[in-house]
């Protein structure tokens, strides 16, 4: 496996537009790769592929290659734990109603946590956070906008520091979703499943325990992955012949700490190496995967 390195490559495989909780549009996402000198993006919004469509018609134009993707939130052994998946037949029937299922656990879950702040004293509006999801799924950041609006946070990382991470007073569990399920669905889809930012789990023997989800590849390359983790990371994907992928994991919140858009790259190999491995992958569970 060749090793690539962060910051001087073309690819930013993690990135989310405002469709799900980041902060652009799609086609303006696709302009400002062009504009900073990506190659390609890959559109990872949350249990969503609705901007996979606008990005592509845009990139065709500008030149940047849009890898359809999508990023699945999970919880395993009270670890939040991501899986991507690249390359998913995203135009299946099936998936989309089952992302919708997911979409519609979020909203009863966000509209949860609006009810455990005001419990706290905190009054937020819920048409208001509508409003900041602008149509698209709602996620904590747009509860942490609507609260940074009234004064009563700072900040969107404060919001979650203080309110809405794990443990805080107004967290509120998603919909029971484990890693082997979100992959499976992946690997249903026709798609190559990869362990987002494992550098952010705790436990690094849960890390291991992961690879044996089916998971193709290690997202080894991450703003928050020190030197020792990525060299960690790599030692894995070299021992497992796993696919080292990278990204930003932009969502257009530079101010509230998040990273710039290609921030953390991978060459247009890396690519090549996702796309072979859909071809060559034999689905999971078909149309029965569950979400």
């Amino acid at each position: 496996m060749k090793e690539v390195t962060c910051f001087i490559m073309s690819c930013d495989l993690h990135v989310h537009t405002n469709a799900s909780d980041g902060l652009l549009a799609p086609e303006k996402v696709i302009h400002l790769a062009k504009e900073i000198g990506l190659e390609a993006v890959a559109i990872t919004d949350h249990d969503t592929t609705a901007a996979i469509g606008r990005a592509a018609s845009t990139g065709k134009v500008a030149g940047v290659e849009v890898v359809p993707g999508i990023e699945i939130s999970t919880e395993w052994q009270e670890e939040e734990i991501h899986i991507l998946g690249y390359y998913l037949d995203y135009g299946l029937a099936w998936l989309q109603e089952r992302l919708a299922k997911r979409r519609e656990g979020r909203m009863r879950r966000a509209q949860t946590i609006v009810g455990r702040l005001r419990d706290l004293g905190l009054e937020i509006d819920w048409d208001r956070v509508l409003a900041l999801a602008g149509g698209a799924a709602v996620g904590r950041p747009h509860i942490a906008m609507a609260m940074m609006e009234k004064d009563y946070v700072g900040s969107i990382e404060e919001a979650f520091r203080r309110y809405l991470d794990r443990g805080a007073p107004a967290y509120v569990p998603r919909t029971p979703l484990t890693p082997q399920q979100a992959v499976a669905l992946v690997r249903a889809a026709g798609g190559v499943p990869v362990l987002a930012h494992p550098g952010l789990i705790r436990k690094r023997a849960l890390v291991q325990e992961l690879l044996a989800t089916g998971v193709i590849g290690l997202e080894v390359f991450y703003p928050e992955h020190d030197e020792a983790t990525v060299a960690w990371l790599l030692g894995l994907v070299s021992e497992r012949g796993l696919i080292a992928t990278g990204g930003s994991d932009f969502h257009g919140y530079e101010a509230q700490g998040y990273a710039p858009l290609g921030a953390c790259r991978v060459p247009s190999e890396t690519l090549a190496l996702l796309r072979s491995a859909a071809r060559a992958l034999t689905p999971w569970q078909g149309r029965s995967a569950q979400v």
